[in-house]
């Protein structure tokens, strides 16, 4: 049999073609040659040990890269232990494409092994399911993919693979013919039947499927000139940036030379974290809710009124609002706004930049700057509390000044991490990874093997909340096989502790939110890395100087920190 007989190869060949260089995998017999075909056209595969994880990593690639992350996962209870992952995908807006093996064509709703109606099962959480029917459409249904996960509103795709178009025409032939018998009159029909119906399977006719272009927005000058005159004209306004901003990264120099010429206050979420740091006079990082209850122009960019703004109840009534972004829902969701510019954020506050320059708001800067120097100084000042165990804010201001400069920072839930977002700075833009609007957990080990194996030079930080730990501690055995040091620390209070907290105060009771002391450090040893504990905060400078020593050295850390539980975030459930 050739090595290039299968379909495997065709994708291999067509991810390679569009510069995917990784897969991410969990190993079943349905997708096999994809693997296969992808080993032959030294694609990177890293196989991981949950299948979420393929989707999580595949995310990570496509929000920090120009790729788009691809996954592959075997049939059945493969596809649908990623939903959770897909949905997050979807609701992030992140780029990838999800491979899904499935039974055979012709055995699909007869009882073949792990044969589930997969495409219902996703299709509201993608742009789009398809299932290949024949051998010939796969080459460009992968194409259109890859093109569509990236263009208008990105998002992830599923294609549904059944095995018989995947395995070698003449294994797949003799398979059938070893169930089929030629004597009697209806066995003879259904042996004319089957190998009809594989003629028509294999043809090699020209494909109907046409190949997609990348969709591009067009400007809107008109409104581009009104967002203009609204901004300039302003005595106290304010932008919001998410996601979108960081997108296309090819724009992303260009929209933040933009907001550096027009000097208007700006405060980031999500992925738009990193674009901007303390050393830019016109970024806040506190406050936020001031700022809108007292702006005159607000101006999102690429992030929707959703709970992270308080559905725009924050907003003052009285303040003019203009919305740009790629998704019409996204627009006008909650609240319509003064003015609505559908579009990149990034290329239509360049095209803003172009036409005028920084609005007079200078009072309106230094009241928003001493506001966040204020704040500052109160984390500061709780930082230096001190508590039978570790100081949750202590602990993150040490992380924040031993990190590399160049670091990447995976926030995957709970409280620790949720006061992790308040002392943590991003150096860079690209460098901070957080499930985003559907606030899903278990994205650390996956992002954490995504950003790392697409850039081995930085330090890559995994910032758990001890009950979502356990979502992914076993991907650093897949760390250690595909050598992907990075340094994880498990902030420990043996609690659920944002939910406890609010739960204990509005329903008198902490049930179901109580965890232990676990030894998470000695699960990660299990698995081949290196693990420490500390309970004693004039230990968090020496360990965290090892852990980055050996994650030099080539091998994932894991810190577990025993942490004293805070009013820090009291108030901060969300629903």
């Amino acid at each position: 049999m050739s090595e290039q007989n299968h379909a495997g190869f065709a994708i291999a060949t067509c991810l390679n073609k569009n510069g995917v260089n990784k897969i991410f995998t969990l190993c079943g017999g349905h997708i096999s040659p994809i693997l296969v075909g992808c080993e032959k056209l030294d694609i990177e595969i890293i196989q991981v040990r949950d299948e979420a994880t393929t989707v999580f990593a595949a995310d990570a690639v496509s929000r920090i890269t120009d790729s788009v992350g691809v996954a592959v996962v075997t049939a059945g209870p493969g596809v649908t232990n990623t939903v959770t992952a897909v949905k997050n995908a979807q609701m992030a807006q992140s780029p990838l494409v999800l491979f899904g093996g499935a039974a055979a064509t012709l055995l699909k709703g007869k009882g073949s092994l792990q044969d589930i109606d997969q495409l219902s099962l996703f299709k509201k959480y993608v742009k789009k399911a398809v299932s290949v029917k024949k051998v010939r459409d796969i080459v460009p249904v992968v194409q259109n993919a890859l093109n569509e996960a990236k263009s208008g509103v990105p998002g992830p795709i599923f294609i549904e693979l059944p095995i018989d178009l995947l395995y070698p025409e003449e294994d797949i032939r003799k398979e059938f013919s070893n169930k089929l018998s030629k004597n009697g009159f209806f066995n003879k029909i259904k042996y004319w039947y089957v190998n009809k119906y594989l003629n028509d399977l294999f043809s090699k006719k020209s494909s109907s499927v046409a190949i997609l272009e990348n969709k591009n927005f067009s400007l809107n000058q008109k409104k581009i000139d009104q967002a203009a005159l609204k901004i300039v004209k302003a005595k106290k306004p304010v932008f919001i940036c998410g996601n979108q901003v960081t997108q296309n990264k090819e724009y992303l120099s260009m929209f933040r030379k933009s907001l550096k010429k027009l000097q208007v206050p700006t405060f980031t979420s999500g992925m738009a974290r990193g674009c901007f740091n303390n050393k830019h006079d016109f970024f806040y990082r506190h406050n936020r809710r001031h700022a809108l209850k007292n702006a005159d122009v607000i101006v999102t960019l690429g992030v929707p009124l959703d709970f992270r703004l308080n559905y725009g109840f924050s907003f003052n009534h009285e303040a003019e609002y203009v919305a740009i972004n790629k998704s019409k829902n996204d627009l006008i969701l909650n609240k319509k706004p003064d003015l609505s510019i559908l579009g990149d954020p990034a290329v239509i506050i360049h095209e803003i930049g172009k036409i005028i320059n920084a609005p007079n708001c200078k009072e309106w800067k230094n009241e928003l700057k001493d506001l966040n120097k204020k704040r500052e100084k109160e984390i500061l000042n709780d930082s230096s509390v001190i508590y039978d165990k570790v100081n949750p804010i202590y602990l993150c201001k040490k992380i924040n000044e031993l990190k590399s400069n160049e670091s990447i920072i995976i926030a995957d839930g709970g409280d620790f991490v949720g006061t992790a977002s308040y002392v943590i700075n991003p150096n860079h833009p690209l460098e901070w990874l957080d499930p985003g609007p559907f606030g899903t957990l278990g994205v650390g080990g996956g992002f954490a093997i995504g950003a790392k194996s697409s850039f081995p030079h930085k330090e890559v930080w995994i910032l758990y909340g001890d009950g979502a730990s356990a979502y992914s501690l076993a991907e650093f055995d897949t760390m250690c096989r595909h050598n992907l040091p990075v340094i994880a620390i498990v902030g420990n209070d043996a609690s659920w502790q944002q939910i406890a907290r609010e739960q204990k105060s509005m329903l008198g009771s902490n049930i179901g939110t109580k965890l232990e002391f676990t030894s998470y450090e000695k699960v990660v040893e299990g698995y081949g890395g290196i693990g420490y504990f500390i309970d004693n905060q004039n230990d968090i400078e020496t360990i965290i100087k090892a852990a980055k020593k050996d994650a030099a050295n080539g091998l994932p850390v894991l810190i577990n920190v025993h942490l004293s539980k805070t009013d820090f975030r009291k108030g901060s459930i969300s629903v």
